[in-house]
């Protein structure tokens, strides 16, 4: 019997010929990453350790990602301790305020690569699993033993394999694929403790920044881990940026997944995840007109430079709503660039909104916008449970970056094929 790629991977690390699911394994890892709301712990549990170095210091990092830039004294006397650790263990990649989020980050930087076994102390982990590689979350303590010695103990998860076919629609995207999936599978529900694996034919047109989104949204699916096979949109992207050799693996023909689904792209949709679960999943046109007070675009699932791009092409010439707050955060400093290169930020500036400096953005509800009582949000992020962007008697609806672009300018919630741009504009956005 063969293996899936995730099995390949964790066999390497473990120094292994087989793996099978259910079985524990001693892993080497190859990357370690942490951010500001568990640096501090993680540098803490270290010195409990009594370790005094870093297994490789080149290949631990930590972002200062969620509360940036700091809000309060207490959060600013945080960052600057995961500054001074990380001075103390020779940390060679700390990403500070305004670097951008660590799951948009990390595979930027080429810290994340086809092949390789990645343990991140943050709950979106699964996100770099875009780029070929097993990309696993973890606690703190997990993490601290992981960054002082290079190994982690993991369970072998089974495999659900997506295959996707066809192609999507004008207005509809892979933010869409993922709410559909979501709907699928559930919240935390058939996916627990499982790997999704995602191919088919329908893969070859998607951009990275497009297979980000959907593998950030498998974590709240409950898998342990999500992956793209790699193929040469992965492989380019790798090699453009990878700071250390790297060694794509894929499935074997005669393996076994626990679970195979089948998505037509052509069939699809946009979607909303509705208040307040993820899973509670409905047509954007059954929810159309329904008023917000905010739009927010951003996160690591959609504040990507395309997330931006195709929320500009839709803003151009027009206003944001009266009485709506647009509120822009760019994923990562890179992102911020190459959209104010191209002139997007400027549109976006242009027709009201609020651009913020790269980082998590309100997403969590302790700043750059945050929701008061009553009040009703749609968000490009990743969650909508009560009290996640603010107030516990706010709204929130997730969607699209075209959905939310075309929301903000209505005023309402607002099917984005009404005002999205034709292909070929978009092409030149």
């Amino acid at each position: 019997m063969g293996m899936t790629i995730t099995e390949k991977i964790l066999a390497r690390a473990a120094g292994l010929d087989a793996v099978t699911p259910g079985q524990f394994l001693d892993c080497k890892v190859d990357q370690v990453a942490s951010m500001d709301l568990q640096g501090k712990l993680v540098f803490n549990t270290i010195g409990t350790l009594g370790s005094d170095q870093l297994f490789d210091p080149a290949r631990v990092a930590f972002t200062l990602d969620h509360q940036s830039p700091a809000q309060t004294v207490a959060i600013a006397d945080v960052h600057a301790a995961i500054r001074k650790a990380a001075k103390k263990y020779e940390v060679k990649n700390l990403f500070d305020v305004g670097s951008g989020i660590m799951h948009v980050v990390m595979p930027e930087r080429g810290l994340v690569l086809p092949g390789e076994l990645v343990v991140m102390n943050e709950s979106h982990t699964p996100t770099g699993g875009a780029m070929g590689a097993v990309v696993i979350g973890v606690g703190q303590t997990d993490a601290a033993v992981a960054a002082a010695l290079g190994e982690i103990w993991l369970v072998v998860p089974a495999t659900i394999r997506i295959n996707l076919r066809g192609a999507l629609r004008h207005g509809v995207t892979t933010k869409d694929v993922a709410l559909h999936l979501m709907k699928l599978l559930g919240y935390e529900r058939k996916a627990i403790y499982k790997t999704i694996e995602i191919g088919g034919p329908g893969v070859a047109a998607l951009s990275m920044d497009a297979r980000f989104t959907i593998t950030n949204y498998c974590s709240d699916m409950g898998a342990k881990s999500a992956i793209f096979e790699p193929d040469e949109v992965t492989l380019e992207y790798a090699a453009a940026r990878a700071q250390r050799e790297f060694t794509p693996l894929y499935s074997d023909p005669d393996c076994r997944y626990e679970d195979l689904i089948d998505v037509d792209l052509g069939a699809l949709e946009p979607l909303l995840a509705c208040p307040h679960a993820l899973d509670n999943i409905h047509s954007v046109a059954s929810q159309a007109g329904q008023a917000i007070n905010e739009a927010f675009i951003g996160t690591c699932t959609n504040g990507r430079f395309e997330d931006l791009a195709a929320a500009a092409a839709i803003v151009s010439g027009r206003k944001v709503a009266p009485g709506v707050r647009f509120v822009v955060v760019p994923a990562s400093r890179e992102v911020y660039q190459r959209a104010l290169g191209a002139g997007h930020i400027a549109t976006l500036s242009e027709a009201g909104a609020l651009v913020f400096p790269p980082g998590c953005g309100p997403c969590m509800g302790e700043h750059s916008g945050v929701l008061g009582a009553g009040e009703v949000a749609i968000s490009s992020g990743n969650r909508n449970m009560k009290g996640r962007m603010g107030s516990p008697d706010s709204f929130v609806y997730l969607g699209s970056p075209q959905t939310v672009a075309a929301s903000a300018v209505c005023g309402v919630i607002t099917d984005p094929r009404t005002l999205a741009p034709a292909p070929q504009e978009l092409a030149h956005a």
